[in-house]
């Protein structure tokens, strides 16, 4: 694990992007257009598969598949007062209700302003050293 402002965070590859907790929730398909997602899916690395982001903070590990996410993870819970589970998941469009939004099953630990004050200084701390400047679908790979 490489530290980062009191976190750390290391990169795994999974067969799947749609295994990190907000992949659902950000990556909208595209209508009548298949395999498409706005904004865009990650793409899979040749022989490897798709990369995850871990990011460990205390006891708990948060998992990404895209900056996207990251981005948005750090959006919603940088937003005071912290938006419900019912107004995030009414943004996707979908059937899905509110007690299976990620933010619902969020640890409520990580909830508290104070803990979350100290999580979104990890997280940016994490982003910083992870997304460049250009493309947003993939992580740079460095330590």
């Amino acid at each position: 694990m490489t530290q980062a402002a009191n976190g750390s965070y290391c990169f795994t590859y999974a067969r799947d992007w749609r295994l990190a907790p907000l992949a659902f929730w950000v990556h909208v398909p595209v209508p009548g257009r298949a395999e498409q997602w706005a904004p865009p899916a990650p793409r899979p690395i040749p022989h490897k598969g798709y990369v995850l982001l871990r990011v460990a903070f205390g006891a708990h590990e948060l998992l990404f598949s895209s900056p996207a996410q990251l981005d948005h993870c750090i959006a919603v819970l940088a937003a005071k007062p912290l938006p419900t589970s019912r107004q995030l998941s009414s943004r996707r469009g979908a059937a899905y209700g509110p007690n299976g939004h990620w933010l619902s099953r969020f640890p409520a630990r990580l909830k508290s302003p104070r803990v979350r004050d100290r999580l979104l200084r990890v997280l940016r701390a994490v982003r910083a050293r992870v997304v460049g400047p250009g493309d947003q679908t993939t992580f740079l790979m460095v330590p």
